[in-house]
C-alpha cells in the first residue's frame, strides 16, 4: 500500500511542478515568491507522505489508503486543467486533406499575426516559426498545428500586452516526453524572443499561463536592453502540455 501512494504521490508531484510552473516563473522575475513556495511545500508534503518505513500497522495501513484516495482525487481534479486538447480550428477536419488544411490555417494566421501586427506598428516573423518545408502526412500536421495554436496563444498575447515586437519564434526539433520508461509526459515546446517595456512583458506572461488550454512556461530570461530598464527582451519557451492516460491508468494513478 505505501509503495502505491509513494508513487501516486510522485506523480502528483510531476504533475504539481508542470501546473505552478508558470506561477513560479513569473514570482522569480516580479518578486511574487508565492508560487515557488507553494511548489516546494507541495514537494515536502508529497515526498513526505510517499517515502515508505518499516512495515506499517493498521491504523498506518488506513492512513495510507486515506491518502492514496486524496492524492487520487487531487490528480483527477488537476489532469483536465494541464492536459492539452487541440481546438477545433487548429485541427485536421474529418476526411480532410491534412496537408491542405495545414496550409490554410497557416494562411489565415498569418494574415491575423503577421498582418494584424503591421496594423499596429508592430512586427512578428512572416513563418510564424513554422518547418520549411511544409509537413506532411496527418501525424506531421497534427504536431505542426499543435505547435501554430501555440504560437498564435503567445502572439496574440504579446501583441494585446503592447509588446514592441515579437522577434523570432522557433520550433526545438520534435516533441520533448518526460517519462519514466515510457511517454507519460510529452510536451509541444515552442521557443520565443519578444521585447517590450517590463509591463508588457509581464502582462504577456500572464496571459500566456492564465488562459485555456492551460500552456506551461519554461526557460525564461529577462534582459534589460537600456540603462534605465524601460525595455527590456524577454526569452522563452512555452509547451502545450499533454499526459497519457492510458499509462497513467496503468500506474494506478487512475482507475
Amino acid at each position: 500500500m505505501d509503495q502505491d501512494v509513494r508513487r501516486i504521490a510522485l506523480t502528483g508531484l510531476a504533475v504539481l511542478v508542470f501546473l505552478f510552473v508558470g506561477r513560479a516563473v513569473l514570482g522569480s522575475i516580479f518578486d511574487d515568491e508565492g508560487g515557488a513556495r507553494a511548489v516546494a511545500l507541495v514537494q515536502r508534503k508529497l515526498v513526505r507522505g510517499g517515502e515508505a518505513g518499516s512495515r506499517p500497522d493498521p491504523a498506518a495501513m488506513s492512513r495510507a489508503s486515506a491518502q492514496r484516495t486524496e492524492l487520487r482525487d487531487t490528480l483527477a481534479e488537476l489532469l483536465p486543467r494541464i492536459s492539452y486538447t487541440q481546438p477545433q480550428e487548429f485541427s485536421v477536419p474529418e476526411g480532410a486533406s491534412a496537408d491542405l488544411a495545414y496550409i490554410q490555417v497557416l494562411r489565415r494566421e498569418q494574415q491575423n499575426l503577421v498582418q494584424g501586427a503591421r496594423f499596429i506598428g508592430k512586427s512578428v516573423p512572416l513563418d510564424l516559426g513554422m518547418p520549411v518545408p511544409n509537413p506532411t502526412g496527418l501525424e506531421e500536421v497534427r504536431d505542426a498545428l499543435r505547435a501554430l495554436h501555440v504560437v498564435q496563444r503567445v502572439v496574440s498575447s504579446a501583441l494585446a500586452a503592447d509588446v514592441a515586437a515579437v522577434d523570432s519564434i522557433r520550433l526545438p526539433k520534435g516533441p520533448r516526453r518526460r517519462a519514466k520508461g515510457g511517454e507519460l509526459v510529452r510536451t509541444h515546446a515552442v521557443e520565443f524572443e519578444l521585447h517590450g517595456s517590463p509591463r508588457s512583458v509581464h502582462e504577456t506572461l500572464r496571459a500566456v499561463v492564465s488562459g485555456e488550454p492551460w500552456l506551461a512556461l519554461d526557460e525564461v530570461r529577462i534582459e534589460a536592453q537600456n540603462d534605465d530598464g524601460t525595455l527590456v527582451s524577454c526569452r522563452m519557451t512555452v509547451a502545450a502540455v499533454s499526459l497519457d492516460r492510458e499509462q497513467l491508468t496503468e500506474l494506478e494513478v487512475l482507475d
